[in-house]
């Protein structure tokens, strides 16, 4: 059933967590995410062997993508699972930086706005 071999380079391995984490934070599904991989991570080899047995026969009649065996094995890796969940709240702490960023760049063009210079004294 599972005819690639279970083990991942650390690079792939890598490459897949960032995708997996950047499409998770893209879709706004950061908590429920973090949640149910925090509940999952107990179980996940658990979940990964149950997946071959009763996912993947009907995922690969529909999918010819190698794609899926590599996310059975990321998730055959316990350390995996709290590895996406480390680099699902680095994404996450990223895109607040850049939204206070945001924020606060509005706010100075806001002030600077205020401050106009009146040359004349009577209005505009």
């Amino acid at each position: 059933m599972f005819p690639q071999a279970m083990e991942l380079s650390p690079e792939r391995k890598q490459e897949l967590i960032d995708k997996i984490a950047k499409e998770i934070v893209k879709r706004g599904l950061e908590t429920p995410a973090i949640m149910f991989l925090e509940t999952f991570k107990p179980l996940s080899w658990v979940g990964a062997e149950l997946s071959i047995v009763y996912v993947m026969p009907f995922v690969k009649a529909y999918i010819e993508s190698p794609i899926v065996d590599e996310v059975v094995a990321l998730f055959h890796d316990r350390n995996a699972v709290e590895q996406l969940i480390k680099r699902i709240e680095e994404l996450v702490e990223i895109e607040k930086e850049k939204e206070r960023a945001i924020k606060e760049a509005r706010k100075k063009a806001a002030k600077d706005k205020g401050k106009k210079r009146r040359w004349w004294i009577f209005g505009r």
